[in-house]
């Protein structure tokens, strides 16, 4: 057994160990699980899609065997096949066009794309499959309740029902946009150490450069219309779709709002005062960033000319890498 095969091994072993912490109870288990996918990752995008997989593998083999088969299947859904997939997808290589565009990577917002389609419909299909006759929205209503009688004793029943009344329409989709968010911070965090390392196969992508595939905004536009007009779980699940379907275009917001910034004279002040902004009044930033990201999207327009995606320090390339 090679030595990067000894690495994928043992990166594996430490993302079931992290999952295993929240599986099991630990009080440091839900830090832990959401830093999971990272050893997955840190592995693949050093040294290939392969050593992905494997890594990936073991840690599927060790949370089978110490906490058995449906927590096996937990993890191999929220953190091992996400993370290979990232990886293999990221260090695709795409020929670069006769007028110069593209860096001849996978491009990262189409990768973005795919994994938000990816979240959209497994947590859509979950939530289906979890449904009873009542609807999907009332299952969970009658869950969130449940938890929030252990959650917060202290709140009295008109509290806890307006906590539930607020999180029980978006609550699939907020579930789907927080596994996002996790396994998007990961592949971000993972890319920044190997590169300062340097050990990175793919060069670190201009954020700012993003560009999203066209045909997710009329995806977006579908599902937002059966969402608008249709009733019961299919208006349900098709408005928490939405919902996950809108975060690229928040990312693309903030690389409009980071170019806008740049162009001033105290960029580091205005992002500061953006961020507090946007911490204090996250929903109705967060939808106002959102439509930005949409309308440049669907415009072309763009604040400053961000270029290709490019990048910084970077190994070499190869998309199954393993010696």
């Amino acid at each position: 057994m090679g030595k990067n095969t000894l690495l994928a091994v043992g990166g594996g072993g430490l993302s079931a160990a992290a999952s295993l912490m929240a599986l099991l109870g630990s009080p440091f288990g839900v830090v832990a699980a959401y830093v999971a996918p990272l050893p997955i990752l840190l592995v693949g995008l050093a040294l290939g899609s392969n050593a992905a997989g494997i890594a990936a593998s073991a840690g599927l083999v060790v949370v089978a065997v110490v906490a058995g088969g449906v927590a096996a299947g937990v993890y191999s859904g929220m953190h091992a096949l996400p993370s290979w997939l990232v990886v293999h997808q990221a260090l695709l290589r795409r020929p670069v066009t006769a007028s110069g565009a593209g860096d001849g990577w996978y491009p990262i917002g189409l990768l973005v794309a795919v994994m938000t389609l990816l979240g959209a419909f497994v947590s859509s299909s979950t939530a289906l499959a979890g449904g009873d006759g009542d609807g999907i929205e009332a299952a969970i209503t009658s869950i969130l309740e449940g938890v929030m009688e252990i959650a917060a004793p202290g709140f009295d029943v008109e509290q806890r029902q307006m906590l539930v009344g607020s999180l029980a329409p978006v609550f699939v989709g907020f579930s789907a946009l927080t596994w996002l968010a996790m396994i998007l911070l990961n592949a971000v965090a993972a890319q920044a150490i190997l590169t300062r390392r340097g050990v990175a196969i793919r060069p670190t992508p201009k954020w700012s450069a993003l560009s999203l595939p066209d045909w997710l905004g009329w995806v977006l536009a579908a599902v937002a219309a059966i969402g608008l007009l249709a009733s019961g779980d299919a208006g349900y699940l098709a408005r928490n779709a939405a919902l996950v379907l809108s975060a690229p275009y928040f990312l693309l917001g903030l690389a409009i709002v980071h170019g806008v910034a740049q162009r001033g004279r105290s960029p580091g002040l205005v992002l500061v005062l953006f961020y507090m902004l946007l911490g204090v009044f996250f929903a109705l930033a967060a939808a106002v960033v959102a439509l930005i990201g949409m309308i440049s999207a669907w415009s072309g327009w763009r604040p400053a000319d961000g270029g290709a995606s490019g990048g910084t320090a970077g190994g070499a390339a190869g998309n199954s890498r393993l010696d």
